[in-house]
């Protein structure tokens, strides 16, 4: 019984203290509501609204949805200042706080709360419609589905990329910016590293807006690496993995 009341004792004193947490935190965090306006200022109902905080931050985004007059609220937002973007990926709108999309000169919507400005009223625009890119990555030989490494970068400003494992998957749809020249290099242990190239010779991925390009990606078997890799190429491999999720990307010969 003694272990139990203390148990129980221990369990009301955790309960009291994030009861009081909570309450500190709640008098330092704000509210920021809104609308989200299309090209023609018309509301946008169901789009996302992202609220990316400007200093140090982990964890979840901040995030709302439209209702059907283009309204949004988001609540419990931390002292300081906070840029609001809009995104309506389903209907061609990208992710306007990737920078990947819309570059290094965008300027989202910022608002800044404190003790004296506690709820914060914004108009946010979407941003501009992108393209598609869609298809399938395969193994060249045997036609089994791939799931590799894959790089999009802007061709004439290079610092604005997109990498990982995962970003275009065996079947994938990807928006990309639109009337914008593209690299792609899709790349896994095991095969030769594959480059987009037009029928012409270019390497430019070039899609216009609401346009959709498909893709059929074959990676040929790299008979050089059909052995499993070193102990030494694992743990390099592992290593840039941890870092970046794929590693630097293969060089075009």
């Amino acid at each position: 019984m003694r272990r139990l009341r203390n148990a129980v004792c221990l369990a009301a004193c955790l309960l009291l203290a994030c009861a009081s947490l909570g309450a500190q935190d709640s008098r330092r965090a704000g509210i920021v509501r809104g609308i989200v306006l299309d090209a023609t200022d018309k509301p946008v109902e169901d789009a996302t609204v992202k609220a990316n905080f400007t200093g140090g931050f982990s964890g979840m985004v901040p995030r709302a949805r439209t209702d059907k007059s283009g309204r949004f609220v988001i609540k419990r937002l931390a002292f300081g200042e906070w840029y609001i973007t809009a995104s309506k990926e389903q209907a061609g709108y990208p992710d306007q706080s990737n920078a990947f999309y819309v570059g290094f000169g965008s300027s989202p919507v910022t608002v800044s709360l404190d003790a004296l400005h506690r709820e914060r009223a914004v108009t946010v625009h979407l941003g501009r419609e992108a393209a598609t890119i869609f298809g399938t990555i395969a193994d060249a030989e045997t036609g089994k589905p791939v799931e590799p490494c894959a790089q999009l970068q802007w061709k004439h400003a290079p610092s604005i990329s997109w990498s990982g494992y995962g970003l275009l998957n065996s079947q994938f749809r990807l928006l990309v910016p639109a009337d914008t020249d593209i690299t792609l290099v899709v790349w896994l242990w095991g095969y030769k590293p594959w480059f987009y190239e037009d029928k012409s010779g270019s390497d430019a991925l070039r899609v216009p807006a609401s346009g959709q390009l498909e893709l059929l990606v074959k990676l040929i078997p790299d008979k050089d690496k059909t052995q499993q890799p070193t102990e030494e190429e694992l743990k390099d491999m592992m290593e840039s993995i941890s870092a970046n999720g794929c590693g630097t990307p293969p060089p075009r010969r």
